[in-house]
């Protein structure tokens, strides 16, 4: 399959999740271009992918500015190519998955649900099935922060994603990407 391997990340723990994508990916076979939209915000032609992951940090429910600006930059994009058809109808064999790092200090994954569905509504709208919504614990990094690393709703998080969660995306990574291989 032919991977476009999207995130954003302020403070490197979406990197992290990214980063082990591009590797179980690849590791399965795959041809995967990882792209940090904080860093490039180039714009693409989705459909000329099978598969799309999207990932960002969860900044007051929304993904990250970089990320937000890139999806408004796409939408552009598809509109000007007249690609948002009435009723989204599904492309057959293009797929995505979305998903976030978060910390839900105050109430928990809750706070990452609206960043998984804002990102994911532009795949819906181009007719790309989002095949899964994922949402990895992150610890929060910056100094003036961190003490919601062990008060939050999901009790301590300091130093996640650590191995564990990482290897769970592993996981998820070729066993989505099997399922749609053999389906």
């Amino acid at each position: 399959m032919k991977i476009l391997n999207l995130y954003g990340s302020l403070n490197g723990q979406t990197e992290k999740v990214a980063l082990e994508i591009e590797k179980a990916a690849v590791q399965a076979g795959h041809n995967v271009s990882t792209v940090n939209l904080k860093k490039e915000g180039v714009l693409f032609d989705l459909l000329n992918y099978d598969f799309t992951f999207i990932g960002s940090g969860v900044y007051t429910w929304l993904p990250g500015k970089s990320v937000q600006d890139w999806i408004n930059r796409q939408l552009a994009y598809a509109r000007e190519k007249n690609l948002i058809l009435p009723g989204s109808p599904r492309i057959p064999g293009k797929f995505a998955c979305v998903y976030c790092t978060y910390a839900g200090p105050h109430t928990g994954e809750a706070e990452a649900v609206p960043a998984i569905k804002y990102m994911g509504q532009l795949f819906d709208h181009l007719g790309i099935t989002v095949a899964d919504e994922w949402s990895v614990i992150g610890a929060f990094v910056p100094e003036k922060m961190q003490h919601f690393n062990i008060s939050g709703r999901l009790g301590n998080i300091e130093g996640r994603p650590n191995a564990d969660d990482l290897k769970q995306v592993r996981e998820k990574t070729i066993g989505l990407l099997g399922s749609l291989q053999s389906a």
